[in-house]
């Protein structure tokens, strides 16, 4: 059954899934080199001539929408803020040729040569979404790192506020003062110089 499955995809010109069966549970497995949300696998009827159709088997046409799983053990958390709470996860998908289904392309014949053209155009959009995902968080961190630039401004506006000195106010306080203590020592040398004018009007 699987070989036929196999064989009916070949048939058709899809190279991007394939049929396997799972020796523990016994059941036959669909397995595309598309993943994520977007990648689907149609399950339709074909030509039954060979005894194998989804009626005999039981099954109806169906189509299976593929999902997203965030794998908790990849990827790094970049801290981007003041708390430790504050992060991005920066993960980068395998683009191995293994992971890309590439790496035993044989373009020696014409059946290796459509198998490679489909699994190719399949590659290319597989890198293609990665670098999206890629520029995506680029663009994150960008704008995280613009928005501690200003916050780093700020806190050093309100630093100096508090802390530097406002030079003109210092200066003329400091001429207040100068003022202030001459103004004090004059009066103190006339007050000393009153008991000897007294004295010089009695004589």
């Amino acid at each position: 059954m699987v070989d036929q499955i196999n064989q009916a995809l070949t048939n058709g010109g899809n190279y991007t899934v394939s049929a396997s069966l799972n020796s523990t549970t016994n059941q036959i497995e669909l397995t595309s080199l598309n993943k994520g949300a977007n990648a689907t696998v149609v399950l339709s009827d074909y030509d039954s001539s060979g005894g194998l159709s989804l009626a005999t088997l039981g099954l109806t046409e169906a189509t299976y929408k593929g999902t997203t799983t965030a794998v908790g053990t990849t990827g790094a958390e970049i801290v981007v803020g003041s708390t430790s709470a504050d992060t991005i996860n920066l993960s980068i998908e395998s683009l191995t040729t293994k992971a890309l289904g590439i790496d035993d392309l044989n373009v020696s014949t014409k059946e290796g040569a459509d198998r490679a053209l489909s699994v190719l155009d399949t590659a290319i959009e597989t890198i293609s979404n990665a670098r999206a995902e890629m520029g995506a968080s680029m663009s994150r961190f960008e704008f995280r790192s613009a928005q501690i630039d200003t916050s780093v401004e700020n806190l050093d506006a309100a630093k100096s506020a508090i802390a530097d000195v406002d030079i003109a106010k210092e200066q003329a306080s400091l001429s207040s003062s100068s003022v202030k203590v001459q103004a004090a020592v004059a009066a103190a040398s006339q007050a000393n110089q009153m008991p000897q004018n007294l004295l010089s009007l009695l004589q």
